[in-house]
Parts: C-alpha cells; structure tokens; sequence
C-alpha cells in the first residue's frame, strides 16, 4: 500500500518551501505609485506572452529570445486573471490595478516550480542517500537566497530549473538496477527538451542522460532520449519550425548577446568561469560550494554512478554558461540542487561513521547559513522584498519637494527613484517615445543633457550639472556600479578609459556643487544585477545654492 502523500517528506519540503517563497512574492508589483513593475523583464515577458493565443492554437509570440513554454502558461493564466478581474480597458491593455495581479499570477507559478525544485532535490537525493541527508538537501534548495528571489519574479528561469533538473533525475532512475530503459530514457529527453524549450541552455542536461547511456551500455538510451528532446523542444517552441526566420534571429542574438557582454553590466570583472564561483557562493552558501563539491567528489572517487551523472551535467552545464560575458545570478540556478545533494553525502558519510550528531549539525548549519548564507541570507532578501522599496522613497522623497526639476544620468528605467508612474516603462516603445514621454513629466520634471542630436547623448554627462543644472540629481547602484569599477580599475580599452574618465568628471563636478540628501544604504555592498533588483542603492543630490538658500 502506497504512502499517505502528506506523510512524505518532500510534500512538507514542498509546502514549506512555497510558504517562504510567497512571503515576499508581491516584490515591486504595480502600485499606487507606478503603473509597471521593477523587474525589467516582466513586461517583455507578458508583452510576448499576450502574443500566444491558445484558444485559437496560435503558440508563436514573435520573439524567441527564450523557449515558449513559460510564455504559454504565463498567457493562460493572464486570461484567468483578466476574465476575473474585470477586463481590459478602453484601449485593450491591461489597467495597472489589474497588471499588478496578472504579474503575481505569473509569479506565483514560479513559487510552486521553486518548491517543487526543493521537493525534487529531495527525491533525487533520496534514491541513494538517507531521509535525514536527503531532507538537508532538499531544505537548501528550499532556502537558497538566489532559489528564492528568482521564485518571486515573473520570469522563466525556476521552470527552466525545475526541468533541467528532472531530467537528471530521469538519468539517475536509468542506470538503477532493472529500470525501465525507454521509460526513463523518453523522460530524461522531454524534460531537458522542456527545459530548453523554455531557457535554451536547459538542453545541456542531454549530457548527463550521454554518459548515462553510455555507463550502462545502452547507447540506443541515449538516441531514444534525443528523440523525446527534440520532439518536447518543438511542440513547446513550434516557432522553431513555423516561424524560422523570427526563432533563428533571436536565437542568434541570444548566442552572440553572451558573447559580446551586457553593455557596461560586467565590465572590468573576473571570466565567468570564477565569478559564477562567487554566485554560487553568495547564491547559496559558501559552505554549500565547499561542502557539495567535497561530497560530488567523494562519491564520484567512490565510483557511484549517480553522483557521475550529476557531475557530467554540473560540469557540462558550468561551462555552457561560463563560456560567454553575461554572468547573471540566474545562470547558474540548476547548479545548485547538484551542490545541494553533495552536502547531502558528507552528511550521509558522517551518519555511515557512526557520527550522527555530526552529521545532523552540519547539515543544520548549512542550511541555517552559519556561514551567513542559505536561511540567513535567504531571510535577509525575503526581508528586504517586503519592506518599502527605496526608490519608491527617492520618489516619494522628491515628489515632497514640489515643483522641481530632477537629473537623471541615463534614460529613466527601472533603475530610476519613482518619479513619475510611468518611469518603468519598457523601452519596446522606442528611444524617440521615450524622450517625449519623461519630458511630459511635471513635479518634478525630469532632466537628462540632450545634445542637438539625441541619438548622441551619452551616460554620465558632466554638462547635464554645467548647463541643465537640475535642482536634483539621482542615480542608483545599477548606473553607478559599473562605472565606478572602470574607474577604479584603470581600463586599457578606449571605450572604456572614455566612460571612467567621464563619470570621474562628473562625480567630480557633483561632489563641488551637490549635496548628499538621500542615501538609502551608505554601507552599500554591491551584489550581482539580477539579486540588486530587490534594493539597489539609490542616492539623491541637491545643488548647494539651493540648499543653502532654503532654512
């Protein structure tokens, strides 16, 4: 008689991991104050999502920068949303009240993929570790600060996660005694279809399933497996065949958009093949990395077969994302159930060796974050999404002010202080629209230097305080961040030398003529783009003579 699933551990893995993950899920959403989120993909997202019409079997959004899986769920449970919540106004958008639940929809879909990812780690480890090592993994996944904060937003990388790690379970449920080839053969390849069919880069789990195959001596495995990769891939992506010309452009994009680097974002820091340690480290824990890597080791030198196909697709997959100059957070997701299941062995180890006690406490502190990471860290982001956001206070801070005119370094975006409702709008609607747009602002007024030519204008203008002299200037961390590390970095590329000695002149210039008047964070540690999206420092100055006339 099968087990009561509420009496299974990973159902309580499950639900605790999706109570912690909708604490803060309501990051950011639309608000009195703005009519877009902070997330600067979740309007993308919906705005490609909208294109997929189900109902009518149309599955091609137009855009394939990303597999079209989440997309068709976002679209569907959009409509649940908008049947239910009133319609679409006038124009045929979604009105901002309503924007706000359509994007906690999406959200919450990513809740559940993130807990069934710590559930997931749980059964994976538990097909060859103990209950209590194979809970300790599972309880990482379920606390891992960067597992956490991309469970939260509207995107597709938790399903993309989520998949690709079903498919290495799949691998893993193959070279068991007596498993049935082509059943886990067929599900190891639609999972890591499904996964590339929602993030490209989830195909890579493919090569687990290679040496799998290959481990048991059954190559067919292996073909059997590409077949129900290729066949999940199209029917989750049909614009692969039925809109080539569109998927090959965006897919080549994407290839040579890793190549090329994310403008400034990355500039002048290590090869990704050492900063993804470090988002290892600060995604999960340090102890995690050393610990997990250790027990990966230990159970590969100790010829166990598992564990190998968990290296052959941690290794594949580490360098299939260190291969290019984009080195966000969430490129290195799925790597961490696999690290999550080598603590799991150091644990069990110490269990085998009579060392119990041990065993229990090491697994406490990793997941406890003694090391300042996993629950610690996780608890310390989950605080920060459900406290004000700061530049929602830079906003509310300058509307205080009256009329006033306030400088901005960049074209405004979601890195922007709340100025204007719509300063998060997306930039899908053109550099020219855009320019209009915040010259219509009013209390205050935004000001960004526009040569003659705005197609000229550049970051960090020094005349923006010579010749606009705003009453106000704000910049936050992501605009600041990169340019500071060029500066202090001495560049040798005159790209780069031109942008550090700009931005060198201008902090120059506003440090003689502005005051400091908002600092959200003065001990400010800047962390990797994708985790800054929770709190970014955000700085207002104002010009002196108008702080010295004013009592």
């Amino acid at each position: 008689m099968k087990e009561k699933f509420y009496k299974h551990p990973a159902f309580w893995i499950f639900v605790a991991a999706f109570i912690f993950r909708i604490v803060g899920v309501r990051w950011g959403l639309p608000n009195e104050m703005r009519n877009f989120s902070l997330h600067p993909d979740e309007q993308v997202n919906l705005i490609y999502a909208r294109n997929i019409v189900p109902t009518q079997l149309h599955f091609l959004p137009g855009a394939y920068n990303y597999g079209t899986l989440y997309l068709t769920l976002l679209r569907i449970v959009s409509d649940v949303v908008i049947q239910y919540g009133g319609g679409l106004d006038q124009s045929g958008q979604i009105p901002p009240a309503l924007l706000a639940q359509v994007h906690l929809a999406g959200r919450l879909l990513n809740c559940l993929f993130g807990a069934g990812l710590a559930a997931l780690t749980f059964c994976l480890a538990r097909r060859n570790l103990g209950q209590v090592s194979s809970i300790v993994a599972g309880a990482i996944v379920g606390v891992a600060p960067a597992l956490l904060v991309h469970s939260r937003f509207q995107t597709v990388d938790m399903l993309a996660t989520l998949l690709a790690i079903a498919s290495v379970y799949a691998c893993v449920r193959l070279v068991e005694p007596e498993a049935a080839i082509v059943k886990w053969s067929v599900w190891a390849g639609v999972f890591a279809g499904l996964s590339a069919g929602t993030k490209y880069i989830g195909i890579v789990a493919v090569f687990a399933l290679l040496v799998a195959a290959f481990a048991i001596k059954k190559p067919k495995a292996f073909f059997i497996g590409i077949v129900g990769a290729l066949a999940a891939f199209v029917i989750s992506t049909p614009g692969c065949i039925f809109d080539q010309q569109a998927f090959v452009r965006d897919f080549m994009f994407e290839l040579n958009h890793s190549k090329m680097g994310h403008d400034v974002v990355f500039a002048e820091t290590s090869p990704a093949l050492l900063f993804h340690i470090g988002n290892l480290s600060s995604g999960a824990s340090i102890l995690t990395v050393l610990v997990g890597a250790i027990g990966l080791g230990m159970a590969v030198k100790g010829k166990q077969l598992w564990a190998i196909l968990l290296v052959a697709f941690f290794v594949a997959y580490y360098l299939g994302v260190s291969g290019g100059q984009i080195k966000f957070m969430r490129y290195i997701l799925p790597l961490i159930p696999i690290l999550a299941v080598g603590v799991g062995v150091v644990v069990e180890k110490l269990y085998s060796a009579e060392k119990p006690k041990l065993g229990l406490a090491l697994g406490l502190l990793v997941v406890g974050g003694v090391d300042f990471g996993n629950l610690v860290q996780g608890g310390s982001f989950t605080y920060l999404m459900v406290t004000p956001d700061p530049r929602d206070e830079a906003g509310k801070f300058l509307a205080s002010k009256g009329p006033t005119t306030v400088g901005l370094v960049d074209d405004p975006w979601f890195w922007s202080p709340t100025v204007n409702p719509n300063v998060d709008v997306t930039r899908m609607i053109g550099p020219g629209q855009l320019i209009l747009l915040w010259q219509s602002w009013e209390n205050p007024r935004v000001v960004r230097h526009l040569p003659a030519d705005p197609r000229e204008r550049i970051r960090w203008d020094p005349l923006l305080l010579t010749e606009d002299k705003p009453e106000y200037v704000s910049f936050t961390s992501f605009e600041y961040v990169p340019f500071m590390r060029m500066s202090q970095a001495k560049p040798t590329t005159d790209p780069e030398k031109s942008d550090a000695a700009r931005y060198d002149d201008f902090m120059t210039k506003l440090n003689a003529d502005y005051t400091k008047v908002f600092d959200n964070d003065q001990y400010h540690t800047p962390m990797v783009e994708d985790m800054e999206y929770v709190r970014p420092h955000v700085l207002v100055w104002q010009r002196k003579q108008t702080a010295s006339a004013k009592p």
